[in-house]
């Protein structure tokens, strides 16, 4: 067991290490092909204030995503034409071994135990990046994009994992040796019993609710902020419980995402929606409406099919329809996933990831899965009026994913001051109290008849709606 345990943290081990090293590449890779190799192409170099801030904001961006410590980009002749230190800008030094390489047509992603750039700060073991950037029509990269990432949080990750693995081995073989190997798995199944009836409970009346129909779709507009338009609006579910009244889904879904009743459920709960939703536009209302998937649903190959037939049932085309995931959903089995969300997009639904900025994730997700938006989380935006930081991330994430072709939702809108602000960073859609809580769907029919944004000036003429 010893050995066991010594060989799978080994693996797991690995595993993060390669996870961490392809999520940096990942991430160097789309800021420099998508924000700065189009800026330099311009120009290379004497970058001024206004040339240097769209640089800047999405540094800062993919920041919130990787832990870096520093950018650089350098030219065949070593002088640095943009540095995430701005003392260094205009500076030349001997080209690092990687900026050789990169300035050949290589990508370089090397561990390091020191800094091996001048222009670098980091201290200790890091990961270093270094991408070719080309001009319009050459073979020869004319720069080379050199990002530096700390390796201490992935080695606090490979030290938190594997040590749980440890005991958990460790200790089991120290039990098994001391011969209460029985009497464990006894306790194990006692407490499996303990905890199981009341989770079994949940589903066998989830599963009753669907047949009886006590679930029900709340639904929370977006808004566009510059003509004033709902493109869509968010379906949440609700549990109308026969005891225990009104449900929210932190009260079943996460007993539900586990158990084989969620693939069941969440047909059922898109076909409310879409039912819904074809409900509404045949009274005039063009809005689609958005799903969101947790990690079985982006894994079960069977979704495209039941999609493609709700859709037919409902008489609505494809792009009526949306579904919001989260990054984790997609990160269980990426090549599995992919597959699965590409033939939701194929078929013209709209992929959005949400919550984006509040893990630890790459960019590679937005590169290559068909994502056409991103959602901001709400933790950002109720504080950008309020804190620097907070405004700043906004801002930054706005321009990345506009460098990207994707559109911006700022979510948790509870305010004017936060509207206004959001539409003077360029945000295109915004969703939240401000506009409405969740409703049903009658309330929800009423509030499309209410003023939301003078569609002539945007959000410089904005009225509240009633919840």
């Amino acid at each position: 067991m010893g050995a066991l345990a010594y060989a799978i943290s080994r693996v797991t081990s690995s595993d993060i290490r390669d996870e961490r090293i392809a999520a940096a590449q990942n991430s160097a890779q789309v800021l420099a092909q998508a924000t700065f190799a189009p800026a330099l192409r311009v120009q290379l170099h004497g970058l001024d204030a206004a040339q240097l801030r769209p640089l800047d904001a999405a540094t800062t961006a993919v920041k919130q995503l990787t832990p870096m410590a520093s950018i650089a980009v350098w030219d065949r002749n070593g002088h640095i034409v943009y540095a995430t230190d701005h003392s260094q800008i205009d500076q030349t030094y001997l080209k690092p071994a990687g900026v050789v390489n990169a300035l050949a047509g290589q990508t370089v992603v090397a561990t390091t135990h020191a800094a091996t750039s001048p222009v670098d700060t980091t201290v200790g073991k890091q990961i270093e990046v270094v991408v070719p950037l080309y001009g319009t029509n050459t073979r020869t990269p004319q720069a080379a994009f050199e990002m530096h990432v700390p390796y201490g949080p992935v080695a606090a990750e490979i030290a938190r994992r594997t040590h749980r693995i440890d005991l958990i081995l460790l200790g089991g073989a120290l039990l098994f040796l001391a011969g209460v190997g029985p009497r464990l798995l006894a306790a194990s199944r006692a407490l499996r019993e303990r905890d199981d009836p009341k989770r079994r409970a949940i589903l066998r009346e989830l599963k009753q609710a669907i047949k009886d129909k006590q679930l029900e779709m709340h639904y929370q507009p977006r808004v566009d902020l510059r003509s004033g338009e709902v493109p869509s609006v968010e379906s949440l579910v609700r549990w109308r419980h026969p005891k225990d009244g009104l449900l929210t889904p932190d009260r079943f879904m996460p007993q539900a995402a586990t158990s084989d009743l969620i693939s069941p459920l969440t047909v059922h709960l898109i076909e409310l929606a879409l039912r819904d939703c074809a409900g509404w536009r045949s009274r005039g209302m063009s809005a689609g409406v958005d799903v969101n998937l947790g990690t079985a649903n982006v894994l079960d190959d069977q979704l495209p099919r039941e999609v493609e037939r709700l859709l037919a049932k409902w008489n609505l085309p494809a792009r009526a329809l949306g579904f919001e995931l989260t990054e984790a959903a997609i990160q269980a089995d990426p090549e599995r996933a992919a597959a699965v969300l590409r033939a939701l997009s194929d078929m013209g639904a709209r992929l959005s990831i949400d919550d984006f900025g509040t893990g630890y994730s790459s960019l590679a997700v937005l590169r290559e899965m068909p994502i056409r938006e991103i959602k901001i989380d709400r933790s950002f935006v109720a504080s950008l009026t309020q804190h620097a930081a907070d405004e700043s991330i906004v801002r930054s994430t706005i321009g990345l994913a506009h460098d990207l072709d994707l559109g911006v939702v700022a979510e948790g809108v509870e305010d004017e001051l936060t509207l206004r602000r959001l539409a003077e960073m360029g945000c295109d859609y915004a969703q939240g109290y401000y506009f409405s809580r969740p409703l049903k769907v009658e309330a929800l029919r009423d509030w499309f008849e209410q003023p939301v944004v003078d569609a002539e000036h945007g959000a410089d003429h904005v009225e509240p709606v009633r919840a």
